[in-house]
C-alpha cells in the first residue's frame, strides 16, 4: 500500500525537490559527451562503429553498435547472451523484437523467474528460450550446443558474454571446443589499458565482489581472440564492451589495434538513461501473437 501511494507521489516528489530537472541536466551533459567524443573518433577513424551506438535496450550504446556491426556483415539472425539479469536491460531485446530468434542464458534463478513471470513462459519452440545457469569452464560448451540445437542452426551469430569474471576462462574453453560465432561482445576491465594484458584466476564459483578484481583488460582478451582467428572491430564509448568478428568477415572493417580501439571506462556515461522504465511487454505481445499465428 505504502509502496503503491510512493510511487504515485514520487513524479511530483521529485519535481518539488528539483530532482527531475538535475537528471535532466544530466542527460543533455551525457548526451553533449557523447557528441564529443563521436566526433573525436571519427576523426581518429571515420569507419569505426563505435560511432554509430545508440540505446534502445542495451545498458549503454550496445544497439546501435550491434547493428552496424550486423549490416556490415550481412545475414545475421541467431543469438546467444548469457548474463541478462531480469532481460530489460541486455544486448539481444531489440535484436528479438526485431524477428531474431535465440536465447538467454541467466544465472540467477530469481531473475529467471522474472522473465518467466513478464512473458508467460520461458520457452517458444523454434523462437526463444530462457535458460537458468550459472556458467563454468565445464557446461559452457554443452550450453552452447543445446542452444545450436534449440534453433536449428550449425553456428551462432551473435554471442554476448557478461559474466563479471571468469569470461576469459569460458570463452577460452568454449573455442578451444570448437565454437565459432561470427560476431562476439565481451565485457572487459577497461581500468588496464593495452598492452597490460590480466585476468582473474578461474574458479567455478566465482562471484563478482565489487573491487577491480573483475574480469580481463582488453589486451588479455583481444590475445585469446587473436589465437582463435578473430579481429577486434571496436570498444564502446563508455568503456565497457569489445566487439569482435570471426577473421573471414573482417574485412568489412577498418584494421585495430587494442590501442586504437580500447576505451577507458567513463563511469559518468555509464548507463545510458532513455525514457521510461523498459519492460518485456512488447516482446511478450510479439511472442503471444507468433503462437496464435
Amino acid at each position: 500500500m505504502l509502496t503503491s501511494l510512493f510511487k504515485k507521489l514520487s513524479p511530483r516528489f521529485q519535481m518539488f525537490t528539483g530532482v527531475q530537472e538535475l537528471r535532466k541536466g544530466n542527460a543533455v551533459a551525457q548526451a553533449a559527451e557523447y557528441d564529443r567524443l563521436r566526433a573525436q573518433i571519427r576523426a581518429e577513424c571515420p569507419e569505426n562503429v563505435a560511432c554509430e551506438g545508440y540505446k534502445v535496450y542495451s545498458q549503454n550504446d550496445e544497439d546501435g553498435v550491434i547493428e552496424a556491426i550486423v549490416r556490415r556483415i550481412g545475414g545475421a539472425s541467431t543469438f546467444l547472451e548469457i548474463g541478462v539479469q531480469d532481460g530489460v536491460e541486455c544486448n539481444s531485446l531489440l535484436l528479438l523484437l526485431k524477428g531474431w530468434k535465440g536465447a538467454w542464458i541467466e544465472g540467477s534463478d530469481k531473475y529467471c523467474e522474472k522473465i518467466r513471470q513478464d512473458l508467460g513462459a520461458s520457452e517458444f519452440p523454434g523462437r526463444f528460450k530462457v535458460v537458468n545457469s550459472f556458467i563454468t569452464r565445464g557446461n559452457i560448451k554443452a550450453l552452447y550446443d543445446e542452444v545450436r540445437a534449440f534453433m536449428g542452426v550449425e553456428e551462432i551469430d551473435f554471442f554476448s558474454l557478461d559474466i563479471d569474471g571468469n569470461d576469459l576462462h569460458v570463452l577460452e574453453t568454449l573455442f578451444a571446443g570448437g565454437a565459432r560465432p561470427a560476431i562476439a561482445c565481451v565485457e572487459y576491465n577497461a581500468k588496464f589499458p593495452p598492452p597490460v594484458s590480466l585476468t582473474i584466476r578461474y574458479a567455478d564459483d566465482h562471484v563478482w565482489d565489487e573491487t577491480d578484481y573483475s574480469g580481463s583488460s582488453l589486451q588479455a582478451i583481444v590475445d585469446l581472440f587473436s589465437k582463435f582467428g578473430y579481429s577486434l572491430v571496436t570498444c564502446n564509448i563508455p568503456g565497457v564492451n569489445a566487439f569482435f568478428v570471426r577473421q573471414d568477415l573482417a574485412h568489412n572493417f577498418p584494421p585495430l589495434s587494442a590501442e586504437q580501439a580500447y576505451q577507458p571506462f567513463r563511469h559518468y556515461l555509464t548507463p545510458v538513461r532513455a525514457g521510461a522504465p523498459p519492460t518485456l511487454r512488447y516482446l511478450r505481445d510479439m511472442l503471444a501473437s507468433e503462437d496464435r499465428a
